[in-house]
Formats: structure tokens, C-alpha cells, sequence
């Protein structure tokens, strides 16, 4: 392929298509339909809780808000909705909602001929605007989670189609940039579409899963000015950086480096610059709020938990013999040894029937090394592959995080022997208290190697965030519901 067929190749794929503007246009819409629904729930569970307080129909009167939250969205860098992390997307979306239903209420109570103090006296005698005032203070968590899940729904429906996302130049030396482009390839929803792969170590030109590789040229790279192609991304790029970096209006460097951090910030030290970070949950406020939005959790999920543990213990005494609960020791926060609670989802005999597995079957016994679990494993009982898929199995850990030894999020709590594996990077793990989720639940979970958990379980240390968290308890009720990588 030459530079001139690479043209008629993106022209035909691509349309000319270089700009997010269509992927923002219809990220804006869907937050404009989950503003809606959000704001509307609000104003319903205000009159379910008392009638006379609201009318349920009258946050359409403050439809005429919408327009201008969604503008202070647009001004806070939330479109397209690409080119962000999703722990900064919900802290945008969260302190962007808080300022603007905050806006409101302001509006509201300055609306009274007399201000404030006729405000307050007419609550009494007139609760509707108490009513609406409550409502818009209620939107603020349920947007807080409502929103980045729409969006969240957003991209992957978006995701399939050809208009989502902008098309991206790929800068690699050798295969140093294989796993982003498998992962942007599986990741449609990511929004960064592979056009060109430009290689440093290539002499000819190739093709990597239908998309054009070049070595470095200054044909091909004519072409892609021609083009107009807005972003590029580096990964372990050995050729000279600088005059991509000038050429493109976006450009991303990408390397995987356990040392490099997002809450990394630059620092003056007498004229000489620095880079300094913070290990967060050494930090006792961060701590404390961690645990308390534990327990708001725990207490506002319990009706929901409650009847359904029930039912799946009640179940698993139909369905096969023994206990209905099954802990197994696990390593804690300082190397702490505690009980991990499940639901039992395998015989009673599970561990004779492992020893006779890996006494005549070799190659599951080199699964069983490698991973510390089989793919279909025979242990499994039929109910157990279901609350398995479902992660139902899981619910019991809900005791652990009540008592305080586990928290909703975290690294994944690992045994004794699996923590050989964690190598130097044991103690680093081990200073924080694992999660019943985390990075590794949401990333692929048992499709997921050791290599791979040790580093997302470092980055969740290393940027951990409140949003991070919230984000990534959104996003494990996605994963739940799409039951990829469980077994």
C-alpha cells in the first residue's frame, strides 16, 4: 500500500471524517435525556415520600434549566466525552450537577419579594418550593450515578457505529504498541479508532488486523497531514517526538510505567521542576470518607440484599448438599489474615475432587498453576455457575465490609500463595484494604493474567480517587450484567 492508496483506504473507511463533533453531539443528547430522567425521579421520590410537599409533573417547568446545565457541561471540557479519564468525567459531571441545582435553589429563594427570610416563613404556610428545593438536592447523588452510567450506556451502544469516535494515528516501535491497539479494537467505546500504524522498525508496508502499518516516511506523513488527522498516540515510540507533538492538535503518550501517576503534579523546587505524588489512602480524611460511603452503601442496599441472600441460601440447600456459606482465608490489608465470605457454588468435595484433577490431567494442572482456577470447572455445581456468572456468590461479602476488613472497592484480596506471585509489589498492595471490586472486576476479571492484576491493582493505589471509586462501582454493575470474563 502507498501513501496515495492509504488516502483512498481512509477517504472510503473514514468518510473524511476527522472531528469528535457528532460523538459530542450525541453524548450532549444523552445527558440531556439522563438529566431528564434523573431530575424527574428526584421530583417523584419527593411526592412518593410526601404528596402535598410537590407536584411530581412540575420539574417540566424547569425544563428551561436544561440548555444552560448542559452548557456549563460543554464549558467544563465534558464533550465530546473522549479525550477524558472516567474518574475525572464523574467528578466533572458530579461538581459541574452540584453547581448548577445548587444555581437553582439560589434562584428559587431569590425569587420571594422579600428574599430569604419570606422564604423560610412561607415554608410553612406553602411547602411546594421547600418541595422543589429538596428535589434538586436529591438529584445530586442520583445524577452523580445516573449520569456516568448513561454514558457509560452511551458508548457502547454508540461504540458499533462508524460515526463514533475520531480516527487516530498510531506511533509504535516494533510491538510496543499491540496491546493499545487490541485493546482500542475491543474498545469501540473508547472512541480512538486506529487508521494508520506508523513503525519505526518497519521497511515495508503491512497490514496489523486490517489496518495500514508504515515505516516512517515523509510520504506517509504528508498523507496524514493531508488528511487532517487530529490525534496520535505514542507507545514506546523510539523515533523523534517533537515533530509529532507539533503536527497533531491532540497527542497521547502511552507508557505502561508503575511509577507514573495521575495525581502526579508538577512542583517548582528553586527553579528547578519536579514531579511529586501522593499516596492517598495513607491519609486519614480520605480513609474515613472511603469507609463512610462503605457504610451508606451497605445501609441503603440492605432491603434490596437482605431478601435476596435469603432466596439464593435457601436454593442452595435445594440443590446440593451442605453448608450455604464458604469462607476461605485470604491475605488483608497489612498481611492480615481474614475470611473472605461466598455463597458455596461447589460440591463439598471440591478439594478431592481438585487433587484427583491435578493428579491426571496435566494440562489442568498447568491452568491450575498459571491461574489458581480452571475455565468449566467440574467443581461447579449447576446453581453455581449461575450465582458465579452473576457474581450473586459474592453477595456474602457484604458481611466483611459491615465488619469492616473489606471495603466495596479495592485491590483483589489474594491468598498466601497467590501473593508470590504480587513479587515487590506485595507490601504496596497489602497497605490498603481489598475490595469485594476493583480495577481487575471491570477489566476482563478471570480472563485477566497475574502480570495484568498486579498492575491495575497498583494503579488503583497509586490514583486513587472518590471518583475513581464511584466509577468503578458503575461500571461493575455493567460488567455483572454483561457477565463477560466470569466463570
Amino acid at each position: 500500500m502507498t501513501s496515495q492508496d492509504f488516502i483512498k483506504y481512509f477517504k472510503k473507511t473514514y468518510k473524511n471524517r476527522t472531528s469528535s463533533f457528532l460523538s459530542g453531539l450525541m453524548l450532549m443528547i444523552v445527558d440531556a435525556i439522563s438529566l431528564f430522567l434523573c431530575i424527574g425521579l428526584s421530583f417523584f421520590i419527593i411526592n412518593l415520600c410526601n404528596p402535598s410537599a410537590i407536584n411530581f409533573r412540575s420539574f417540566i417547568y424547569y425544563a428551561y434549566y436544561f440548555p444552560l446545565i448542559l452548557i456549563v457541561y460543554y464549558a467544563a471540557g465534558l464533550y465530546p466525552g473522549i479525550m477524558i479519564s472516567p474518574s475525572e468525567e464523574v467528578r466533572k459531571l458530579t461538581t459541574c450537577s452540584i453547581f448548577c441545582f445548587f444555581g437553582i435553589c439560589a434562584s428559587i429563594v431569590l425569587q420571594q419579594e422579600d428574599g430569604l427570610f419570606a422564604f423560610t416563613y412561607n415554608i410553612v404556610r406553602d411547602s411546594s418550593n421547600f418541595g422543589v428545593i429538596c428535589a434538586f438536592i436529591l438529584a445530586i447523588p442520583i445524577t452523580a450515578i445516573g449520569m456516568p452510567a448513561s454514558r457509560e450506556i452511551g458508548r457502547h451502544t454508540f461504540g458499533k457505529s462508524k460515526w463514533w469516535g475520531v480516527p487516530a494515528v498510531i506511533y509504535c516501535t516494533g510491538d510496543s504498541g499491540d496491546e493499545v491497539i487490541s485493546r482500542l479494537i475491543k474498545r469501540n467505546d473508547l472512541g480512538y479508532k486506529p487508521a494508520v500504524i506508523i513503525n519505526s522498525r518497519n521497511t515495508d508496508c503491512t497490514m496489523y488486523d486490517d489496518i495500514p502499518v508504515f515505516p516512517e516516511s515523509s510520504d506517509i506523513l504528508e498523507a496524514i497531514k493531508q488528511l487532517n488527522i487530529k490525534v496520535a498516540i505514542m507507545c514506546d515510540y523510539e523515533g523523534d517526538k517533537h515533530p509529532i507533538m507539533n503536527s497533531y492538535r491532540y497527542t497521547i503518550t502511552v507508557q505502561k510505567n508503575q511509577e507514573l501517576s495521575s495525581t502526579m503534579q508538577l512542583r517548582d523546587i528553586g527553579g528547578i521542576l519536579g514531579f511529586s505524588t501522593t499516596h492517598n489512602l495513607t491519609k486519614k480524611l480520605n480513609l474515613f470518607v472511603k469507609r463512610l460511603i462503605d457504610l451508606i452503601i451497605i445501609f441503603i442496599s440492605a432491603l434490596f440484599v437482605i431478601p435476596v441472600m435469603l432466596i439464593i441460601a435457601v436454593l442452595i440447600k435445594i440443590t446440593s448438599k451442605g453448608p450455604v456459606f464458604y469462607g476461605h482465608k485470604r491475605v488483608g490489608k497489612n498481611g492480615k489474615e481474614i475470611t473472605c465470605w461466598k455463597f458455596r457454588s461447589m460440591y463439598v468435595n471440591s478439594q478431592e475432587m481438585l487433587e484427583e484433577i491435578l493428579k491426571n490431567d496435566p494440562e489442568r494442572r498447568e491452568e491450575w498453576e498459571r491461574d489458581r482456577k480452571f475455565v468449566n470447572d467440574p467443581r461447579v455445581t449447576k446453581f453455581g455457575k449461575f450465582l458465579r456468572k452473576t457474581s450473586l456468590d459474592e453477595l456474602p461479602q457484604f458481611i466483611n465490609i459491615l465488619t469492616g476488613n473489606m471495603s466495596f472497592v479495592g485491590p483483589r484480596p489474594v491468598t498466601k500463595e497467590e501473593l508470590e506471585k504480587y513479587g515487590e509489589n506485595a507490601g504496596f498492595i497489602l497497605s490498603v484494604t481489598p475490595g469485594l471490586s476493583g480495577m481487575w472486576q471491570i477489566s476482563g476479571r478471570s480472563d485477566t493474567g497475574y502480570e495484568e492484576r498486579i498492575y491495575l491493582d497498583t494503579f488503583y493505589i497509586q490514583n486513587w480517587s472518590i471518583w475513581l471509586d464511584l466509577w468503578i462501582i458503575i461500571r461493575t454493575v455493567w460488567v455483572v450484567i454483561n457477565g463477560k470474563g466470569a466463570y
